[in-house]
């Protein structure tokens, strides 16, 4: 065996012990992912609240926006700020969700975010504006990773606590079975790899 051929055998090795290592770690992340049936209000309480924000990303209108507002309502948090609405969204158009009430008093809508990034950007802005040191990010499950990820990247010396909403797409049960839960959690799984990669540069 020539230097040449031993070289691409190695790289071959190589290769495939990464793609295994690729492969584990998608089967690791969707096991470990934060789920809405882990317990409705763990890791948080009304104590401190007022020191507290509540950060929803939008993506599923309804769901996120429901579990944040019903969080307010509660008295879980200050302020409510949805990131990433269309410019052309008032409160108005949410007034059919339940909670509405507190739209005019306690929420805040950000239209300037359009990625995932922009939405960590436009969170902490609005965090650090009021005065805020914790959070509650709303998001649907299988994007929460990701979305703390990019917030902890974009304010580290804010608390973050992560709120998982039920996902109709990739659901926690039965998602093996549907291809689009597939696609989309392993697209999901790229983009948070090259988040943590990102942060580590």
């Amino acid at each position: 065996m020539t230097g040449i051929d031993s070289i691409i055998k190695a790289a071959a090795g190589l290769g495939a012990l990464a793609t295994m290592a690729l492969v584990a770690g998608f089967f690791a992340f969707c096991a470990l992912l934060p789920r809405a049936s882990d317990g409705a209000s763990a890791g948080f309480s009304q104590e401190g609240a007022a020191q507290r924000g509540i950060v929803v990303l939008t993506g599923d209108r309804g769901p996120r926006i429901e579990r944040g507002l019903e969080l307010q309502a509660a008295g879980y948090a200050e302020r409510v700020l949805i990131s990433g609405v269309h410019p052309q969204t008032t409160k108005g158009d949410l007034s059919d969700i339940p909670n509405a009430d507190v739209l005019a008093c306690c929420v805040d809508l950000g239209p300037w975010a359009r990625t995932t990034r922009g939405n960590a950007i436009e969170s902490r802005d609005w965090l650090m504006r009021n005065g805020f040191d914790e959070v509650l990010l709303v998001t649907s499950d299988y994007h929460l990773p990701r979305a703390r990820a990019e917030l902890r990247h974009s304010a580290p010396d804010i608390e973050i606590i992560g709120v998982p909403v039920a996902s109709r797409v990739a659901p926690e049960f039965g998602w093996m079975s549907e291809p689009r839960a597939w696609k989309l959690l392993g697209e999901e799984y790229l983009k948070f790899l090259f988040v943590q990669l990102r942060s580590m540069v």
